[in-house]
């Protein structure tokens, strides 16, 4: 089955700066990614829909894919170490609306407002991971869903430590994999570092010749080999 968003010559997404080697395009792709998020995060974001969650992909991928914030045509699989290989099952591209729709329904059933932090925390575990499970767009998946998540804590009254899950790609992603098996499910991966992330007081202010011990504890515990996402693949079996 051949993949409309890669170069026909070579299997590199097709972009905007017509770069056709995968690892530069990685790299820019990061570094640009990176940048708008920073420039969403002191701009603010309250749209907390389907609509929403298309308008920051857009905003973080806009300059490198036309394709950025439209769903994506395609079925698609990522194969994942945690899992032998196997991927979650992300939603069919013809059922990615309905899918979006429901996952934020349930977002919607919670009074944020009346929780604790830890109530707060638990919520956010086992409601977002149907969000990123859904897969919507051909890449990128798991930034727009974890800077969606860092504006909604922020949005209900919690700093969050964004840095923490910057620096910690890897096992973020494998935690939303974990949180996205169905009956198999195991939620408590994610939670652990949410529980570290969303806090009460703001961020201590960067020092680079004292950095608290406790808070290099924290990162340290996330921390695994340098993180490099490998790509989606588009996916054959189609069954429901």
């Amino acid at each position: 089955m051949r993949d409309p968003y890669l170069y026909e010559d070579v299997p590199v997404l097709r972009n905007k700066l017509d770069i056709r080697t995968e690892r530069t395009l990685d790299l820019i792709e990061a570094e640009q990614s990176r940048t708008n998020m920073m420039l969403l995060y002191e701009q603010g974001f309250s749209n907390f829909s389907p609509a929403g969650l298309c308008e920051i992909h857009r905003f973080l991928f806009g300059d490198i894919y036309d394709w950025a914030g439209k769903y994506r045509i395609i079925n698609i699989q990522k194969a994942e170490k945690l899992l032998a290989g196997q991927s979650v099952w992300y939603s069919n591209d013809d059922d990615i609306e309905r899918d979006l729709d429901k996952a934020f329904e349930a977002i919607y059933t919670v009074n944020w407002n009346a929780c604790s932090r830890e109530e707060f925390v638990g919520a956010l575990t086992r409601l977002f991971p149907p969000l990123w499970q859904v897969h919507p767009f051909r890449e990128g998946n798991t930034r727009t869903v974890v800077m969606m998540m860092t504006l909604f804590v922020e949005t209900h009254g919690y700093f969050f430590d964004k840095d923490l899950l910057a620096a910690s790609a890897g096992y973020v992603r494998d935690a939303f994999v974990m949180a996205s098996l169905g009956k198999y499910a195991e939620y408590e991966h994610l939670e652990k570092i949410l529980l570290d992330a969303v806090c009460t007081e703001p961020m201590p202010e960067e020092d680079e010749s004292q950095v608290q011990i406790d808070e290099q504890e924290k990162y340290r515990r996330y921390q695994r080999e340098p993180y490099t996402p490998s790509p989606h693949t588009p996916r054959i079996d189609t069954e429901s």
